[in-house]
């Protein structure tokens, strides 16, 4: 089935199961405000500071309603940063009238800085939020951040967020060659952050980044689960891309909507 421009999937998801996606961007170029050595859409330059209206609540609804097969979550991804929706919450509240599933976001946390953004994403059921880096030149290096994105605010930001009123929040980092040997280095702000869970993940889509193999992701796992224990934040679910697993889905969109964003 095709004709649909908001919505895609579903696809079998290893963190949330089977999930509808819902971009809230939704333009031909990604518009991220930032630009990931490993981003599976493409290299494009950060976008310039400040937030949009992309799609409107009616027209998210409208296609909502045209699809049938269930999910275990609505989740906001797709091309580009979902936070930089300047009416998430509108749209959050559009999915919520249409479908009865709970509703993810995954973030990369660059504006997590505004405490506007944090209001919004604390509504939602599940927050994956980036973090790629234990220090600012290596956040630099990695996530190729534009203007007005600065490290020390984005783990400021996390914490301040985490501690807040909010639903499950996950911590989500990308381990390439450039981060692989800072395993403790993240575990410490996994631990100052307080997350519900760890999830470490690798780039399994095609980018400009090679995987690191399944045994060198586990040996990292365990290195960070090791290190929150020592910390004294063992609670922390520490789960990988390799283990986890996730379900097989038909979606219901066209194969060029998900090859659009990266899917497949």
């Amino acid at each position: 089935m095709s004709g649909f421009k908001y919505c895609y999937g579903p696809v079998g998801s290893w963190r949330l199961g089977v999930s509808l996606g819902i971009d809230p961007v939704s333009q031909p170029e990604k518009v991220c405000n930032f630009d990931c050595v490993y981003c599976q859409l493409g290299h494009r330059l950060p976008c310039q500071p400040g937030r949009s209206v992309y799609v409107m609540p009616e027209d998210l609804g409208e296609e909502l309603e045209r699809i049938k097969a269930p999910a275990d979550y609505l989740t906001f991804s797709g091309r580009g940063e979902p936070t930089m929706a300047a009416n998430l919450t509108e749209l959050r509240l559009e999915c919520s009238r249409r479908r009865p599933e709970k509703i993810a976001v995954i973030t990369n946390s660059g504006l997590m800085y505004s405490a506007k953004v944090r209001e919004q994403l604390a509504s939602f059921d599940f927050v994956v939020a980036k973090l790629d880096a234990p220090d600012g030149a290596l956040f630099d290096a990695i996530n190729r951040p534009g203007p007005g994105v600065y490290f020390r605010e984005v783990v400021s930001g996390l914490v301040l967020f985490s501690k807040g009123c909010r639903g499950r929040l996950a911590i989500q980092t990308m381990l390439i060659g450039a981060n692989k040997g800072r395993a403790r280095d993240l575990a410490r702000l996994y631990a100052e952050i307080g997350p519900d869970e760890v999830e470490l993940n690798t780039p399994l889509r095609p980018c400009a980044e090679k995987p690191l193999p399944q045994p060198e992701l586990e040996a990292i796992s365990a290195e960070v689960s090791a290190e929150l224990a020592r910390l004294g934040a063992g609670k922390i679910k520490v789960v990988d891309v390799y283990r986890a697993g996730h379900p097989k889905v038909t979606p219901v969109s066209a194969p060029e909507t998900l090859r659009r964003r990266g899917k497949i």
